[in-house]
């Protein structure tokens, strides 16, 4: 039977099993924080800068030419830009099982401590194949290279900030929706209900904020409510990238209490 894996630790000193488990989401407060282990100590000044701007499009330039500065993000190597966050984002909006989806899974199993059951196939444990694929792919050069995880960890903190700052309707928790088509392939770890289930989802996963956007993926849609602590990226925090479209939020993934419609 396929179980979630969880390792025994992490950089957010909070066990894997409880930050990903529906107990967790539900004890989320406004004041809740999830830190990275020295990300906020390192570049305290950044953080200051980002929470004093007046807008979302300040932000996201004194962010976004911090990280440029810092991974000499402008740089090229022959003739193709160095690994960058922006190119892992945009490879996930694409595919999420790209290899850029990979690494940003490997992330999280870095930062969080839990550890992907699907990419590309399903992964039943870390001793089989399918786990030993997937690390290989997350751990390739052309993509996991420029410090991109340090990267990943300022881009949560980032979304953080601005969450607190700008989004408060988001606190403590958002209603998000997914598409999909058939709610059997998911990992159900107990039903409620004809259309109410704790349902183990991947360690990153996409969610949409409108409902209307999620129908178009699927017959049957996926509700959860999320805590802001488990948003990794949504489109409208970082600007002039191309990532403003269709209201797409990156979740870490974990149980979540979830009901499902069908169309």
């Amino acid at each position: 039977m396929l179980a979630p894996y969880y390792h025994a630790t992490n950089w957010i000193h909070l066990p894997a099993p409880l930050f990903a488990s529906k107990e967790y989401n539900l004890s989320v407060t406004p004041e809740s924080e999830v830190r990275i282990s020295g990300v906020y100590e390192y570049h305290s000044e950044l953080f200051r800068a980002i929470h004093a701007a007046e807008s979302i499009e300040e932000s996201s330039r004194i962010f976004q030419g911090y990280l440029e500065v810092l991974f000499n993000l402008d740089e090229k190597v022959r003739g193709k830009k160095v690994a960058s966050y922006l190119r892992l984002l945009r490879g996930w909006l694409f595919d999420a099982n790209s290899s850029e989806g990979a690494v940003l899974k490997g992330w999280v199993e870095s930062r969080f401590g839990i550890v992907p059951f699907y990419h590309r196939q399903v992964i039943s444990s870390i001793h089989t194949t399918a786990y030993h694929e997937y690390t290989r792919e997350r751990m390739h050069p052309r993509l996991n290279r420029n410090m991109v995880y340090y990267q990943l960890d300022l881009l949560y903190a980032y979304t953080q900030t601005i969450i607190r700052r700008f989004f408060p309707d988001y606190l403590p928790r958002i209603k998000l929706y997914r598409g999909v088509n058939d709610i059997n392939d998911h990992l159900i770890i107990e039903r409620y209900g004809k259309n109410h289930a704790c349902i183990e989802h991947n360690n990153l996963v996409s969610f949409s904020a409108e409902k209307e956007i999620a129908q178009q993926f699927g017959d049957h849609v996926m509700e959860v409510d999320v805590p802001f602590t488990k948003i990794l990226f949504f489109s409208g925090i970082i600007h002039r990238q191309g990532f403003a479209g269709e209201m797409e939020l990156l979740v870490i993934g974990g149980k979540y209490d979830t009901r499902f419609s069908y169309f």
